[in-house]
């Protein structure tokens, strides 16, 4: 949630105001006090073509407009009132927000700061100044015009919300939770308050209180409650049928439906399908390594395909890959959503495929404005976004399984094999380093997991410390990426009696050093109820073994698609006692661990999971099944893609 601005009825007027005025004025009291908006915004222009002076009109036809979202005729409005009062510091600010809204954020700092000079204790515009800090990754400023803001009025709700978010991306999870565990004492009710103080302290493997925190904010989603944001609620929940109750919660509040699905424009026959993607993550993402390949291998003899980006702008080996690989490839950074859409439009995009979905730097509301005909989430979130107007989600038969469909407000598309892409051009990993370079013992068996630490629960990690216990030349070596979440962890394992010297710990690096580290690693054990994506793709790719707990949700079932499709069904485990017995048995069986790394790597050169262009023919039968309907006049159906479907044909089945 961003900050609020000052959204107040301030009625024109003046003396000298003739009876027609008054009489305007009255109408438009009422039409606000019945909440008609627009009738509202009506009213006070005509009021101004009688009186085209009065700032306090400007400023309040402003703050209607942008509460209606008509920001750029609110930048207009608060102009005006601005020329009749230079030294109107709410205009300012709210001027500010409606420039940040447009993304002109460098016009929104200089009119923050005009009002800050005007009132220099202006807790609005103070916390106003630190969102556009905070769009321009500008973390640490953010925070203390945030700090400031509350220090002038510490029952400033947004503001405790803002700074919590600023912390977050900081990556300051103790004084996040702080701020956020703040603003759920200060207003019981806040959106997503709850949720989000829970996951900052995940996110630092502080499990104080975990259980009793965890179950009040899935009971509070299951009463439809505003209680978490979707992405951090796939690391508490395992329940597909919750998680689609918290999207569909949060989209309606903060991304809700706003426009009608665009009249295609008809194609010629044969024409080419044109593809939009849109993301915030291509560059140093995992996003990125997972579709190079298929963005490369594209039939440009049948697609045109448009990346439409923002952020993550370092140039790098990958990006540069990227920016080559897609007919045009647009930054959208200083376009608001609706500009998007219009770019959109006019390049007759068929099918807009969300790679971010609700995940940070999303722009969802590019989306709710239906900026295709066809609109598909892949590969952002593993989970449905829970919005009537994204079509189809990309899957496969075991990650969403039919009778699950009800789960998803997306209909289902199931490509063969596995729903996740590979490239078979990822950079050759450099030679690893010995393993005392990463703080590992030389004869000890290495159990790792390199998932995000938000992904470990005190269940799997307790039945991570038993199997250190029942192999006592074993280590457990994990990712973290700040000292805070190492000794947490080092605290619980003492907590089960297992010598916290046990637990290595990685450092973020780069995509081809970090592929390296796994020449290293025995056996990869996964998290629960939130697998990794990436990460298993990673561990197998590079020869390493992975044993996995699946549940009934797309995130707690990753892997064990990923496994399936590779014929290691013996990996994928149903129950926390299996996970525990299949990994304690591979890892007392060395020559059982060995002929499954013999197997995966053989599998790296030939199996068709890691066949790049078998996948992007299996993707691109798919896009054509979805454009075919939408042609055809028919409605979104869930569709399965198989061999045959990729080489040309594919069955759909009508909505349920």
């Amino acid at each position: 949630m961003t900050g609020k601005n000052e959204l107040r009825p301030t009625l024109p007027g003046g003396a000298g105001t003739a009876e027609r005025m008054r009489r305007l004025q009255a109408a438009a009291l009422e039409a606000w006090q019945r909440g008609a908006a627009e009738q509202w915004v009506e009213l006070l222009r005509q009021a101004l073509t009688l009186h085209p002076d009065d700032a306090e009109a400007w400023f309040t036809r402003g703050t209607l407009l942008q509460h209606l979202g008509a920001n750029e005729e609110a930048v207009d409005a608060y102009r005006e009132a601005q020329r009749g009062r230079p030294a109107f510091p709410e205009a300012l600010n709210n001027l500010a927000a409606a420039l940040r809204a447009l993304r002109r954020l460098d016009e929104a700092h200089v009119c923050v700061q005009q009002a800050l000079a005007v009132r220099p204790g202006y807790p609005r515009a103070l916390n106003n100044r630190g969102l556009i800090a905070l769009d321009m990754r500008r973390g640490a400023a953010a925070v203390e015009d945030f700090r400031r803001a509350l220090a002038l009025e510490p029952r400033f709700p947004e503001a405790l919300h803002n700074l919590g978010t600023a912390l977050m991306q900081l990556k300051c999870y103790a004084q996040a939770h702080e701020a956020y565990a703040e603003l759920a004492r200060l207003v019981p009710g806040f959106a997503h308050a709850r949720g989000n103080a829970l996951f900052a302290q995940m996110c630092d493997c502080d499990w104080r209180d975990y259980e009793s925190q965890c179950t009040d904010v899935i009971e509070s989603v299951a009463r439809g409650e505003h209680a978490a944001t979707p992405m951090p609620f796939l690391s508490m929940s395992g329940s597909a049928a919750l998680q689609l109750r918290c999207a569909q919660a949060y989209t309606q509040a903060f991304f809700p439906a706003a426009g009608a699905t665009p009249t295609p424009v008809p194609r010629a026959a044969g024409a080419k399908i044109r593809i939009g993607y849109l993301s915030g993550d291509l560059g140093e993402h995992a996003i990125s390594y997972l579709l190079a390949g298929v963005f490369e291998r594209h039939d440009h003899s049948s697609f045109e395909t448009f990346a439409f980006v923002w952020g993550r702008h370092a140039d790098g080996a990958i990006r540069r890959r990227l920016e080559r690989a897609f007919t045009r490839f647009i930054a959208v950074d200083e376009l608001a959503d609706a500009a998007v859409v219009r770019l959109m439009r006019e390049l007759g995009i068929d099918i807009a495929v969300d790679l971010c979905g609700h995940t940070e730097g999303q722009r969802t509301g590019i989306l709710a404005q239906r900026a295709a005909p066809v609109q598909v989430n892949y590969l952002g979130i593993p989970g449905t976004m829970g919005a009537p107007y994204i079509d189809y989600v990309i899957a496969d038969a075991y990650l969403i399984p039919e009778t699950d469909e009800g789960q998803y407000s997306e209909r289902i598309v199931r490509l063969e094999g596995s729903y996740q892409p590979n490239d078979d051009r990822r950079p050759i990993p450099p030679p690893t380093p010995p393993r005392s370079a990463f703080g590992l013992p030389d004869a000890a068996r290495v159990l790792c997991n390199f998932n995000r630490n938000c992904k470990i629960t005190p269940k799997v990690f307790a039945a991570w410390m038993r199997l250190l216990e029942a192999v006592p030349d074993a280590v457990l070596w994990l990712l973290a990426t700040h000292a805070v979440a190492a000794d947490n962890l080092r605290r619980e394992a003492a907590k089960h009696g297992i010598a916290p010297g046990r637990l290595v710990f990685a450092d973020q690096v780069e995509y081809a050093p970090y592929l390296a580290r796994y020449r290293h690693v025995d056996l990869f054990l996964d998290t629960a109820p939130f697998n990794g994506g990436t990460t298993v793709s990673d561990a197998l790719s590079m020869g390493v073994p992975v044993v996995t707990l699946a549940g009934e949700s797309f995130p707690a079932r990753m892997a064990g698609s990923v496994l399936r499709a590779l014929g290691c069904t013996e990996l994928v485990t149903e129950s926390l006692a299996d996970y525990e017995a299949t990994a304690l048995a591979l890892a007392r069986d060395p020559a059982r661990l060995r002929a499954l790394h013999v197997r995966l790597e053989a599998a790296r050169h030939g199996h068709p999971f890691f066949d790049t262009d078998r996948y992007r023919k299996a993707l691109e039968a798919a896009y054509a099944a979805m454009a075919a309907r939408q042609a055809a006049g028919l409605p979104a159906a869930s569709i399965t893609i198989g061999v045959a479907e990729a080489l040309g044909s594919s069955r759909s089945k009508g909505p349920t």
